[in-house]
């Protein structure tokens, strides 16, 4: 099935110039939501302390933290009170610290280096690919992987880089691993393990390149023959890794949208039997993750897709498995048990486009596979006239065109939208009604947000461009629907959500799981705002709540704010038992 290519190193070069040029706009993209954390944390301005190598803990889940976190806003008031959202990515950090050290806050300079190492990850992977398969296989393999959607915020996203990272260390202990085993060369046992300890170090993707090395060994592949040796360098690294993350207190709890799988094996089981399928639906169908992340209705759809494409694709594999030479028969059944495999790790966090950075590659040999599975139908006769061939040439012809066209277009569409948030963002920041020679003594309330950046994020915005900080920044509601407020006292209200509910979308829930809910008469206290669950929906979504402030809603010291398409504008609170319609929050995007 799989013919030749001649000069297939030149066609590589030529691909992962392609990938640059695609990803140049992401240069100019600016900060965005987590970059902002962590220049706050370098900057020492984040409300706890952080050492550089430690810029991935946002939360460590200690009830004291937290409640200082909430005070100042870095945290939603709803977050659990044992909130842990930390990651051991040291290398990553440093990474960052020293972008911060070289380049201060020109964010232009960032996103070349993660270009940088966005070229080697690539060269590192087509090295693997090349290693692994016939140059015609590999090549449009690489091809594939290259245009995917999955690149697009490992790039974008500084925060994101470390997937980049702990790719380009995961792939190149994969390639060692291989020429020990097949080659003989000893070297690539002792480098095998220092590449997967830097993948690891890089961040928890590097889970996702063992999973290549486990998929190695039980398929047999090639001329390497079974042995307990083999397993030696990438189970040692792992195990000083878990004692080094759980002895240190890293991962997560209390969040629905990253899920520890040992604290938490239940909800991390629940969540893997709904993201696994949207991964492998986007893998294999490059249906767009990183576009309908947001909308839970479709990705429910999606959901449903991903048994689709195990069908079609698990259909199609052994017809191909059966055309190919034994060696090559072990290389598509690793690719495929390693394509599967390296998507549990990911589970565990939010699903995105960019969670597939690692099982993309294996799941890019299984497309290509039946893409030249196609081909060769359409060339052969005999095949071309059987009614399996035409289905083998339209099933390869469709992934082709997806995998080559759709993906592309997402990505593209993707770099634009983060450039758009962030850049709206920043100016509705910078053009916030407040006084800039007062606001470092203020509270800013925002009365109703619509995305993560505004939750979190517009005071460091700020504060990166020399702005003073708030003494808070506060986000009373992330429900996407209009709200009803009355003012109940000179130093209180109530935000009553119209049909709908708070905590029920995943920004909000990243802060707390449903199945840890606020109860009615629940009382959250902040330095300064007293906080009060009056109606819940489903005994579960808060609906009605009463905040009450340790002063007068007119106080100087009080500035409420509204997210709107022309940024974030004061807002007048009216009488006491004045009862007013608040909009629905919307992005800063419109900005004149």
């Amino acid at each position: 099935m799989i013919g030749r290519l001649r000069e297939p190193r030149t066609a590589v070069l030529a691909l992962v110039l392609l990938g640059v040029v695609l990803r140049l706009p992401s240069i100019w993209v600016g900060f965005g939501m987590d970059d902002f954390a962590q220049l706050a944390m370098l900057g020492h301005v984040y409300p706890v302390e952080r050492s550089p190598w430690d810029l991935f803990t946002f939360s460590d889940g200690s009830r004291a933290e937290v409640q200082r976190l909430m005070d100042r806003g870095s945290l939603a008031w709803w977050s659990h009170p044992e909130l842990r959202l930390s990651a051991l990515r040291p290398l990553a950090s440093i990474l960052t610290w020293a972008d911060v050290q070289v380049f201060g806050h020109r964010a232009a300079l960032h996103h070349v280096h993660t270009l940088v190492w966005w070229a080697a990850m690539a060269f590192v992977i087509s090295r693997l690919l090349l290693r692994l398969l016939p140059a015609r296989w590999a090549v449009l393999a690489f091809a594939f992987y290259v245009l995917d959607e999955c690149h697009t915020y490992p790039i974008g996203w500084l925060a994101n880089r470390n997937a980049i990272v702990s790719a380009t260390f995961g792939f190149a202990a994969v390639l060692a691993h291989v020429r020990w085993r097949e080659d003989g060369w000893r070297p690539g046992m002792w480098l095998a393990a220092l590449g997967l300890a830097l993948a690891m170090a890089g961040g928890e993707y590097g889970l996702c390149a063992a999973a290549y090395f486990a998929a190695y060994e039980l398929v047999g592949v090639a001329r390497a023959q079974r042995s307990w040796r083999a397993w030696l360098p990438f189970v040692a690294v792992l195990v000083v890794w878990a004692i080094v993350h759980r002895t240190f207190g890293f991962g997560s709890q209390g969040s629905t949208v990253y899920v520890d799988p040992v604290r938490e094996p239940l909800a991390w089981l629940q969540a893997a039997l709904v993201r696994v399928p949207i991964l492998v639906a986007d893998m294999l169908l490059a249906i767009p993750t990183g576009k309908l992340a947001f909308f839970p209705d479709l990705m429910r759809i999606q959901a449903w897709l991903g048994p689709l494409a195990i069908a079609v694709v698990g259909g199609l594999v052994p017809g191909a498995l059966r055309r190919l030479p034994p060696e090559q028969q072990r290389r598509l059944a690793f690719a495929c048990l390693a394509a599967f495999a390296s998507l549990l790790p990911v589970a565990s966090s939010f699903v995105s486009a960019r969670l597939l950075l690692i099982p993309g590659v294996a799941g890019h040999v299984v497309v290509a596979a039946l893409v030249l599975d196609g081909l060769d139908a359409a060339r052969d006769p005999v095949r071309r006239r059987a009614w399996i061939g035409r289905v083998r040439m339209l099933a390869g012809a469709a992934l082709a065109v997806v995998h080559i066209g759709l993906a592309t277009y997402w990505g593209l569409e993707e770099t634009i939208s983060i450039g758009e948030l962030n850049r709206g963002t920043r100016t509705a920041s910078l053009s916030m009604q407040v006084d800039d020679s007062k606001v470092a003594s203020q509270r800013l309330i925002v009365l109703t947000a619509a995305d993560p950046m505004t939750l979190l994020y517009p005071p460091i915005v700020r504060w990166v461009e020399g702005l003073p900080l708030p003494k808070s920044w506060w986000v009373l509601s992330m429900a996407p629907r209009p709200h009803r407020l009355k003012r109940t006292a000179a130093n209180a209200f109530e935000l009553e959500v119209v049909d709908g509910a708070m905590l029920k979308g995943p920004v909000e829930q990243l802060f707390r799981r449903p199945d840890q809910p606020l109860a009615v008469g629940d009382v959250i206290a902040l330095d300064g705002l007293r906080i009060e669950i009056l109606a819940l929906q489903d005994g579960v979504y808060p609906t009605h709540v009463r905040y009450t402030f340790d002063r007068k809603l007119e106080h100087p010291s009080l500035v409420f704010l509204l997210a709107t398409r022309r940024g974030m504008i004061r807002y007048p609170m009216g009488p006491v038992g004045a009862t007013v319609m608040v909009p629905p929050a919307a992005l800063p995007l419109q900005i004149p």
